[in-house]
């Protein structure tokens, strides 16, 4: 580690270059990777009808996307990808790693305008840069999302700490237009004002200066509430009773916090079911150690960064908590992590000791490593879907993908394995049994396949392809009299 009373923090590019290059060695080789089974499928390559034209974004605010969420920047910044390389999943992924590089020299300002010292803030930028967890959030595309509302995050709390320090009118409009482009970028930063308050209060305490601030912060976010809910009508349905939701709650947060300590037993689509939370109790547990046992410089300064961690998880947390399936995606850490590094970096060592530059080197070191053996598992969609059934086995999407590439393949047993095993874990999806239905057909199964195209229909709205697969069965059999029936 570098030496505190050095001028190596006084060359900014330096100091820039210090910290953004590791991160940018570690995830190069994600540049050269494609697009996964999962959500780019939808939000890219069958999407090019809205990615192709620049008049797009004035859909992107006034439309949702998959009817449900409102996240206008992030569909601009998939838009701006894709007049610069239409579906070449390269420039996808190096703006996911740009985002990722600004958050990291971010956070290294965001620390040392909390009073955090440089060498200090440097290490936790770095150990940020190559922490385990960021990996979900950087290298699958989707997790764009985390990484912008934490770019916006960052920026919107930096311009609100220095108006605090110097009182100047053009930082507080920064302020607040970043606070709107985080708006505008997920909906999580609804909370946000929540940590602008704690943040004020930590930094210069309560005084009725604050009102005409948190008046701003409360019009800012009715506006873009009412403006949200006149385009989007639909409301999710909470799956789950309200006590399950309460305690599902609890124990996702042990499972968050515990990956934020220790990023072990990682998972493309984490659940309850195929997590633990016992790293989690082990986790507060070393917390509340370390606090006692090396004590806390700031204590303002160490509550905000619990604040900061635990809020912003609140949001995701609970939309997780309520849905059937339970899934708690590691990119809805990205953000939350800049308050948990805030909070240690209150805590009292000594950053010019040797038992600090080994932890923080023995950290990083491990974390890379961590990261880069990992990282292969969103080369593409085939390592990405086999990923999945590995560490998400109860998630029927993945060998449904599985039964897919072996249908492709013309392997239509194997395919049939994967299709038994989707409709085992989601009997209600019809474009699982058409599919299994078109695997029996090849197979030469041909009332097997009827029966299929049949529950396709019963279980889906109307799909013209589903009728036809079933007409081209029956005629098969010479059931001719059924088949010109449909």
């Amino acid at each position: 580690m570098i030496k505190a009373n050095t001028s190596f923090f006084e060359n900014k590019t330096y100091t820039v270059l210090a910290l953004i290059l590791p991160s940018l060695f570690l995830y190069f080789k994600s540049l050269k990777y494609d697009f996964t089974s999962m959500d780019e499928q939808w939000m890219i390559l069958k999407n090019t009808s809205l990615l192709e034209n620049w008049s797009s974004i004035k859909d992107a605010f006034t439309k949702p996307i998959a009817e449900v969420y409102y996240r206008p920047l992030f569909v601009i910044s998939l838009i701006a990808d894709y007049h610069f390389g239409k579906i070449s999943p390269f420039v996808y992924h190096f703006t996911n790693l740009v985002f990722h590089l600004s958050c990291v020299f971010l956070l290294f300002r965001f620390l040392t305008l909390s009073q955090v010292s440089k060498k200090v803030a440097f290490a936790f930028a770095l150990l940020f840069s190559v922490h385990p967890i960021v990996l979900h959030a950087v290298a699958w595309i989707p997790g764009r999302n985390d990484l912008m509302l934490c770019f916006f995050t960052l920026l919107s709390l930096i311009n609100l700490n220095k108006f605090i320090i110097v009182g100047k009118t053009n930082f507080l409009i920064l302020h607040f237009v970043f606070f709107i482009c985080a708006l505008f970028t997920k909906e999580s930063a609804i909370i946000l004002p929540f940590i602008y308050i704690a943040t004020y209060y930590t930094f210069k305490g309560f005084s009725k200066k604050i009102m005409p601030l948190i008046a701003s912060w409360l019009i800012i976010s009715i506006a873009w509430f009412m403006l949200r809910n006149s385009i989007i009508n639909y409301l999710l349905p909470i799956e789950t009773n309200f006590l399950s939701s309460i305690k599902n709650f609890f124990l996702a947060f042990l499972l968050f916090i515990g990956k934020a300590i220790f990023p072990i037993k990682q998972s493309v689509l984490p659940t309850l079911k195929n997590s633990t939370v016992v790293v989690g109790i082990s986790s507060i547990c070393i917390l509340v150690f370390a606090t006692f046992k090396l004590g806390i410089n700031n204590k303002k300064i160490a509550f905000l960064g619990l604040f900061i961690f635990i809020m912003m998880l609140i949001i995701p947390l609970w939309f997780g908590a309520t849905k059937s399936s339970g899934e708690h995606y590691e990119h809805r850490l990205y953000t939350s992590l800049i308050g948990l590094f805030l909070f240690f970096s209150s805590l009292k060592f000594n950053p010019n000791s040797k038992t600090f530059n080994y932890v923080v080197s023995i950290l990083m070191f491990s974390f890379a490593i961590k990261t880069f053996m990992r990282m292969d598992v969103y080369k593409n969609k085939m390592s990405f879907t086999e990923s999945g059934i590995k560490e998400a086995p109860d998630y029927y999407l993945f060998y449904v993908t599985k039964g897919e590439d072996f249908y492709r393949k013309k392997d239509f047993n194997n395919a049939l394995t994967f299709f038994n095993k989707a409709i085992e874990l989601r009997s209600d999806k019809g474009d699982i049994y058409s599919n299994r239905g078109s695997a029996n057909f090849s197979l030469g199964l041909i009332k097997e396949a009827i029966a299929d195209f049949t529950q396709a229909i019963n279980k889906s709205e109307f799909k013209m392809e589903y009728y036809l697969n079933r007409c081209i069965a029956l005629n098969k059999i010479n059931d001719t009299q059924n088949a010109m029936k449909i």
